[in-house]
């Protein structure tokens, strides 16, 4: 099965610290089988402000590359995350030309 292959397309969302969210895929899960269907294509999301706070990003940053720059949210992540990298390189005061 590939993505061109999709005809219809359901969500689901679960919150991971609540212990009923695993009843609720396997509900969905059962469902779907219940319904005939044999293989289904899980993607996994999660928002941008849970991944600034993961891996302790700024937001305000984020907020100023992202209207500047006119990018969309995974971009700026990804930029922020090398910027941890070039730590030494004053990359921060340089991108906000401070």
């Amino acid at each position: 099965m590939n993505k061109e292959e999709i005809i219809e397309k359901k969500s689901l969302q679960l919150d991971l610290a609540d212990p009923n969210s695993t009843n609720l895929l396997v509900q969905a899960l059962n469902e779907l089988k219940k319904n005939g269907y044999e293989k289904v294509i899980v993607d996994i999301k999660t928002s941008t402000e849970q991944k600034l706070k993961k891996f302790g990003l700024d937001i305000n940053i984020f907020e100023k590359i992202k209207e500047r720059q006119e990018l969309p949210d995974w971009v700026v992540v990804n930029l922020m995350l090398v910027e941890g990298k070039l730590k030494d390189s004053n990359f921060k005061a340089r991108w906000l030309n401070e």
